[in-house]
């Protein structure tokens, strides 16, 4: 077993296992050990992306929180989806036919099951998981780090897009930096936790990204005041970082045996030191120059102190740590004036954190790094410039530096004007902006304008831009909605309409022109092909053709005139119940039905027998002098004769009426239907029945 443990053939990231090739019971321990502790690591490092959406949406205006929040998740589900399909490969693709140093191949669409199927490779195919895990952790903050530095101005569609490019632009520098194949692996480069493969290039795409898309509306003007939306949720956030990084640098070892675990504790114990170091050197420059303990300068100093000790934080002592945070903590509150006057709208401080203190981390390397004594082989058996008195290292760190920001720059570049210039945009309109992105891409209204107002003053010209914008948006909201509910609408009542045309086409078909209505009574139709009878009024029009009297007993002939249909109950005058419904016409005389061969006459039928006559009615009145006719039907209930029905036509009385009268009768049973002509009274607005209505007076025949 001493073969495994010999310091010079150990790789620190372990994408094989180191024990890869030996196969007993205590090298299933190894695995197991080493797999837990970088599980462990990256269940941590996946809390990050919880600090940096609370860091993120308290760093910015209170109408775009929601939407930065859900950039962060987004990170981590397209992003993860592009690491899984692409990036892993790029990173750590062994195809041996196309091995290179620049760029991996193979383990696309990585399932280590398919890779490691037989019984001898259970460890490795366990191994395998770990570290894909670990791995897709550490990629997903790259794309975090660029939705700081979009924010408030980037699309949601857009951004969705870019995260999934910026995970395959990460892919090639972590192949240069910790595949056993890669260019600057070889050279002796140094980088634990991601210095460069992972912050380095966020941080550089970020700055590409924000003065791609210019500032802010407003920021930059002189009544403009930049302030935090929310400083609890940025210092919570932070918080959640600072807890994360533990994970980070610690986990960077890639297990516990071996000797390992002793890098994992020297890395723990650097990382709290240099912030640490960070933050006294904040809190010190923010009360010399402000007389107040700043929070964006707190902020800047702690995280930017852990970014620039992650690439020797396996291998530092506690008082390199010290110096270096304090470094890093003065570099990136210094570079906040020169952002200022540049120009540069950076609302999150990407580039203090992540840009300077990664450049200043990776050439501290240079300087601080010592070869370990036990694991000569974390360093690449190479020495910074205190330890060796050799620029070598210091060489190798700045040419890997420079390379990997002007790779990742270009590319970024590029991407950003591909987005920008294709069909889904890049950065959202000054009205979009102005409303906030929470309304725009998420349809959230009232509480974050409200405080985005109280958060910065505005004056009275643009409130009231902002209200008229808000409420236009919501009419426009309204309207739309309505038009889907009229259009449902529509599109019932024409089925309805075609339904109803197929029961009366059915109907027709069978010929008897009639259907039922759905309320036992039934609705007669036109059928000229079987009706030889026609009545023609003094115009010449002829009226619906009827099938038989009994048709004309129980129903009002459709008319060619505009008519209007009132239900009147109780008559003004009296204190008779009377049901009637009045049809007013305007327009030409009534048509009127055949009489029948034989027709009783009207005064020999009794109550009980139908009778039809026209005569004038009681009620009615004189008329304007527009002409209208109207056709009642009035049924009365009598005590001692049943029921009885009474259809009546009456005119105006300033024109004569020119409807012949036609008696029709027939002999019925006992409670037969009484029908006859009279003026019916005039139209009266539909109201309720009454519960206990008097007894309704009998009508003369």
């Amino acid at each position: 077993m001493g073969a495994i443990f010999n310091a010079s053939a150990m790789q620190i990231v372990q994408i094989h296992h180191y024990a890869e090739n030996l196969h007993s019971s205590e090298v299933d321990k190894l695995y197991q050990d080493d797999a837990v502790w970088i599980i462990s690591s990256s269940f941590i490092i996946f809390t990050m992306h919880s600090g940096f959406g609370l860091l993120e949406s308290g760093s910015v205006s209170a109408k775009d929180e929601v939407n930065i929040m859900v950039k962060n998740v987004v990170d981590v589900v397209f992003g993860g989806l592009s690491y899984w399909s692409c990036g892993f490969g790029f990173s750590y693709g062994d195809y041996e036919p196309w091995r290179n140093p620049y760029i991996g191949f193979g383990k696309f669409f990585y399932d280590p099951t398919r890779d490691y199927d037989s019984r001898e490779s259970i460890n490795q195919e366990g191994w395998s998981y770990a570290s894909f895990l670990f791995q897709l952790s550490l990629a997903t903050t790259a794309s975090t780090i660029v939705s700081g530095a979009v924010a408030e101005r980037a699309k949601l569609k857009s951004y969705i897009l870019l995260g999934c490019i910026v995970i395959i632009i990460q892919a090639l520098p972590a192949h240069w930096v910790w595949d056993k194949e890669g260019v600057f692996y070889k050279k002796g480069v140094v980088d634990f936790a991601g210095c460069s493969a992972v912050h380095m290039v966020g941080g550089i795409i970020g700055l590409i990204a924000t003065v791609y898309l210019k500032p802010r509306r407003n920021r930059f003007s002189e009544d403009s005041v930049h302030q935090m939306s929310s400083p609890t949720n940025a210092l919570l956030g932070t918080f959640l970082l600072w807890w994360g990084w533990f994970g980070i640098n610690a986990g960077s070892v890639w297990g516990i045996t071996g000797g390992r675990w002793r890098l994992g504790a020297r890395a723990a114990v650097a990382t709290i030191m240099a912030s640490i170091g960070g933050g006294a050197t904040a809190i010190t420059i923010s009360f010399v120059k402000t007389k107040k303990l700043q929070v964006n300068f707190l902020i800047n100093g702690i995280l930017s102190s852990i970014v620039s000790i992650t690439a020797i934080c396996a291998v530092s002592r506690p008082w390199h740590a010290l110096v270096i945070g304090s470094i890093s903590s003065v570099f990136s509150i210094a570079i906040l004036p020169v952002l200022d006057r540049l120009h540069i709208d950076d609302p999150v401080g990407i580039v203090p954190i992540h840009l300077t203190s990664s450049i200043w981390g990776m050439i501290a390397v240079g300087i601080f790094c010592e070869q370990d004594k036990y694991l000569t082989s974390a360093t690449n058996n190479m020495s910074g410039l205190l330890y060796s008195w050799s620029f070598d290292l210091l060489l190798v760190q700045l040419l890997c530096t420079f390379t990997i920001l002007l790779y990742s720059a270009a590319t970024g570049f590029l991407a950003l004007f591909l987005i920008s210039k294709s069909p889904l945009g890049l950065r959202v309109t000054d009205y979009e902006e102005q409303i906030g992105a929470d309304v725009i891409e998420h349809g959230l209204a009232g509480t974050n304008v409200a405080r985005y107002v109280l958060e910065k003053p505005l004056s009275t010209r643009t409130f009231q831009t902002v209200t008229k914008a808000i409420t236009k948006w919501k009419m426009l909201a309204k309207k739309k909605s309505r038009q889907k509910r009229m259009e449902a609408a529509k599109i019932k009542r024409e089925a309805e309409q075609e339904t109803f045309a197929q029961a009366n086409g059915a109907a027709l078909a069978n010929g008897n022109g009639a259907t039922p209505n759905g309320n036992g009574n039934v609705l007669h139709h036109r059928n000229n092909a079987t009706n030889n009878t026609n009545t023609t009024n003094s115009n010449g029009a002829g009226p619906p053709k009827r099938n038989s009297v009994h048709a004309f007993n129980n129903q009002v002939a459709p008319l060619a005139v505009s008519s209007t249909v009132t239900t009147a109950r109780n008559a003004p005058s009296t204190g008779r119940r009377a049901e009637s419904t009045a049809i007013e016409m305007e327009g030409g005389p009534v048509p009127t039905a055949p009489a029948p061969q034989k027709a009783a006459p009207v005064e020999d039928v009794p109550t009980s027998s139908a009778a039809v006559q026209r005569q004038p009615s009681w009620e009615s009145k004189p008329s304007s002098a527009t002409s209208r006719k109207s056709i009642s039907i009035t049924s009365a209930t009598s005590v001692s004769t049943g029921t009885a029905t009474a259809l009546s036509v009456g005119q105006s009385e300033s024109r004569p009426s020119t409807v012949s009268a036609t008696s029709l009768a027939s002999r019925k049973s006992k409670n037969s239907t009484l029908g006859k002509f009279v003026k019916a009274p005039a139209p009266r607005a539909l109201s309720p029945p009454m519960d206990n209505p008097p007894n309704p007076p009998t009508t003369d025949v």
